[in-house]
């Protein structure tokens, strides 16, 4: 990756969108890099939380085990920041995993400091993402505990939606990342089986449709309505 093409990742993370580019330049040489690959761990839950954590390219789940259970709360998608447990000094509570290559920028504490200090937009938009990370996974664990298999389905999809939906070119709508029923399985708590029964019910109803392991919407209002059901 040349530097031009590292400058403009770093600018297009959300929480540093608000630095100019000489700002962008400072952080470059201050933040180091790591690659995995598809199923690297980037780090395991108990491990020493020291620096927030730069997705640049690829995708990372988060994900917890619990009764030998897989359940994926949140897929991180390039140009976010993660790993926000080192803000309170506190080891990782969860797993990061690689679902395809990719790229992550180390981004130290006495380095996000300085960046704070010169542009409380950016410690505002930190303390934004973390509120609604906070949200949106109480928002699943609620479902969890009242909603059927296809209503948390249909749930899910709607979140997948707004952080990775794209529209297509008949007005319809795809998540653009693809994901397996295994995959959708462990981010609602179910087994990939009834996770399959599911996606097939909401498929004959006539509101999502399975191409080439990419998810699209056909009736968002369906689904909205769907979503809701106990």
């Amino acid at each position: 990756m040349d530097q031009a093409e590292r400058l403009k990742l770093l600018s297009e993370v959300d929480v540093l969108e608000p630095l100019a580019p000489e700002e962008i330049d400072w952080l470059s040489q201050r933040t180091p890099e790591r690659s995995f690959k598809r199923g690297d761990m980037v780090y395991a839950a108990g491990d020493a939380s020291e620096v927030l954590l730069l997705l640049l390219t690829g995708r990372i789940r988060l994900y917890e085990i619990a009764a030998g259970q897989e359940f994926t709360f949140e897929v991180i998608q390039a140009g976010t920041l993660f790993g926000e447990a080192s803000l309170a000094g506190r080891t990782h509570p969860e797993y990061a995993q690689a679902l395809e290559p990719a790229r992550v920028g180390l981004l130290n504490l006495s380095t996000f400091w300085q960046l704070v200090r010169e542009d409380p937009e950016v410690n505002a938009r930190v303390l934004k993402l973390v509120v609604t990370r906070s949200y949106m996974n109480r928002s699943r664990m609620t479902d969890l505990a009242l909603k059927a298999v296809r209503a948390r389905l249909a749930s899910l999809i709607l979140d997948l939606l707004q952080s990775d939906g794209v529209v297509t070119r008949n007005g319809h709508y795809r998540i653009a990342a693809p994901y397996t029923h295994e995959q959708l399985a462990t981010m609602i708590g179910a087994k990939r089986a009834a996770v399959t029964r599911a996606f097939g019910k909401l498929q004959d109803i006539g509101c999502v449709e399975l191409l080439r392991r990419q998810v699209y919407v056909t009736d968002l209002a369906l689904l909205s309505r769907l979503a809701v059901e106990a």
